[in-house]
């Protein structure tokens, strides 16, 4: 049925039924168009892929091991040499709490490492932490990047280009990922150890492990030498089961830093051998034996402190979960809501909007389970979509309604100041929602598109859609297994699911929703996306979907839970810890009216 049509049969129906009129609204007034907004953009944006490490080939023998963490931010550590001069064979220097903007990454701080001895002699509390200088890496595309840097005395300031050296598994530029018959990203590519590692009572040496494509893996190991100077071991070690096995690595001596640097005169110096056991994701038994004077032999359990953006690691197999019992919570404040929005911040959820209520913000507090009425949102609005990052609330787009600043397209709220703020450069989307991931929000439109917006540069972008484009209006967008799911929605109204792969910028199939459905609740609860209710307009008569899907990471097919308590599209949902939380929504198909103003809670198990 043509969309104008069933919507004008939808609001009569209401009317007849003696529903207020202004709970019977469809949206009619979008902001504009968000496929026409425009905003400055860097060429290349940073994401997942850049993990890995670095050189410059005319200077091999010295690079950059580069982390891009799961939050977004970076560390890398630049394996070198001293400056003329100073003692010591290596240098290496510890850039942390990188920032990201577009295509470029900022180190405010640059440490330098000094204090620790190797072996048993090793005191955390003598290594110190001398700040060294700044850094800054621009990435020209995935595998390319122009370091700049100011150091401290003799090491000045200077310029490095360099090109990839390795690149992590599952997080490819080019896109490679084990995946299922169904498009999800299987478990086989979901136990991934790459990341910073570190024996706890050490904590001022470590290793980066990096899982290679090829089955092996690049090991770096910095650390001091037995008389107390800057060293690094690296090698690569073939992967075998749990067992990471190097049999034999390399420490390297012979030139200096800067202008000094001479390639020809690099000495690679065999150390000795290396293992890690893996007892599960986060934890493994290292052992060790060199063959040089004073490093000798030892045995130790090493932790886990770092993940990398776009890998993820699950022990075991997870196990689906579809049963539990429904919760009625702590009745919404009215009005009673449609079409509004909810998203979760400090393990509390604000929730935005919608018809009945369109500038009411209101919060929940689980623990406590009571609300609370925050600051009306700067302007009404129903099909908006919400999001937390950096500790605010933001929120964007939808269709106007009421009073309020409808000239912007999105707003932001700070908690602590309980004020909100324009947030311009935001997307003026309609119908679809919004998740985070990577420090950076991916924001739906109806029509399929896909918007990342940089909290750091305030840019967003549009994200290339599917060659094969499926409008989304009132679909769902969750972040999970470090991708950006876009679910369901209209018109017609669909089961289909896009995936979106921030590290290559790819998208792809994913597994189908046994049922269509628009206007529906959805979450990630754990290893879990669950989903509920919406409504089907796309045949005669209209109707409500009922009932509840969840999807496991690793699994091939969406599975039915329990049906929703109330059946209701125009929907909110929630996850905060293993529990999913329903937030009002309409009873009625294809109209905002007869809002429950209720909110349900399952927890789901096995």
């Amino acid at each position: 049925m043509p969309r104008i049509l069933g919507t004008l049969i939808a609001l009569a129906i209401c009317v007849v039924l003696g529903a207020d009129a202004s709970a019977c609204r469809l949206p009619h007034v979008k902001l504009h168009d968000a496929s026409a907004t425009s905003a400055t953009q860097a060429n290349y944006w940073i994401g997942p892929a850049v993990s890995g490490a670095f050189f410059d080939s005319t200077r091999d023998g010295e690079g950059v091991v580069v982390e891009f963490l799961q939050s977004g931010r970076v560390v890398a550590t630049w394996f070198t040499y001293p400056a003329l001069g100073e003692d010591g064979d290596q240098a290496w220097f510890s850039a942390q709490n990188g920032i990201v903007s577009g295509d470029t990454v900022r180190f405010a701080d640059v440490f330098r490492p000094r204090g620790g001895v190797f072996g048993p002699g090793f005191d955390p509390a003598q290594v110190v932490l001398e700040r060294w200088g700044t850094m800054e890496m621009r990435f020209t595309d995935c595998n390319n990047v122009v370091m700049t840097y100011t150091g401290s005395g003799a090491y000045g300031s200077g310029t490095r280009t360099m090109q990839r050296l390795t690149s992590i598994d599952e997080v490819e530029c080019s896109g490679a990922r084990e995946l299922t018959a169904t498009g999800a990203r299987a478990l086989a590519g979901m136990r991934a150890k790459s990341g910073a590692w570190i024996v706890p009572s050490r904590d001022g040496e470590g290793w980066f492990i990096q899982e290679l494509p090829n089955g092996s893996a690049a090991i770096f190991w910095f650390t001091f030498t037995p008389d107390g100077k800057q060293a690094y071991v690296n090698g690569v070690a073939a992967r075998n089961g749990s067992r990471l096995e190097m049999t034999q690595s390399i420490i390297t001596r012979g030139t200096n830093f800067g202008d000094a640097f001479d390639a020809n005169e690099v000495e690679r110096i065999p150390w000795g051998r290396l293992e890690f056991d893996f007892a599960n994701c986060n934890a493994a038994a290292v052992n060790f034996a060199s063959t040089l004077p004073g490093y000798g032999s030892a045995a130790r359990q090493a932790a886990r402190i770092t993940s990398l953006g776009g890998t993820m690691c699950f022990d075991g197999t997870p196990v689906a979960k579809t049963n539990g019992q429904w919760r009625l919570e702590s009745a919404i404040p009215p009005p009673a809501q449609s079409e509004h929005a909810a998203t979760v911040l400090d393990s509390r959820i604000y929730m935005i909007g919608g018809f009945g209520d369109p500038r009411g913000f209101k919060r929940f507090d689980p623990v406590t389970n009571t609300w609370a009425e925050l600051p009306d949102s700067p302007a009404g609005r129903d099909h908006l979509a919400t999001f937390a990052l950096d500790g605010k609330v933001f929120a964007t787009g939808g269709a106007a309604q009421g009073t309020g600043d409808q000239t912007t397209s999105g707003f932001r709220y700070d908690p602590a100041t309980q004020q909100w703020q324009a947030e311009p450069t935001l997307p003026a989307i309609f119908g679809s929602h919004a998740a985070t991931l990577n420090g950076h929000a991916f924001i739906g439109n109806d029509n399929g598109a896909l918007f990342e917006f940089d909290p750091v540069s305030r840019m967003t972008r549009n994200l290339d859609r599917p060659e094969s484009t499926t409008p989304r209006d009132h679909s769902q967008v969750v972040a999970f297994l470090g991708e950006i799911w876009m679910i369901g929605g209209r018109f017609p109204e669909t089961n289909s699911i896009s995936i979106y792969d921030p590290a290559s910028g790819r998208w792809r199939n994913g597994p189908f929703l046994a049922r269509v459905r628009g206007g529906f609740a959805a979450a990630v609860v754990g290893d879990q996306i669950v989903v509920g209710g919406g409504e089907v307009l796309g045949t005669q008569p209209f109707s409500i979907e009922p009932t509840v899907e969840v999807y496991t990471a690793g699994g091939l097919d969406w599975r039915f839970g329990p049906n929703l308590p109330i059946p209701v599209h125009g929907v909110a949902g929630a996850g905060i810890g293993d529990r999913f939380y329903v937030l009002s929504g309409a009873r009625m198909p294809g109209t905002a009216a007869l809002s429950t103003g209720q909110m349900h809670s399952i927890v789901l198990q096995p």
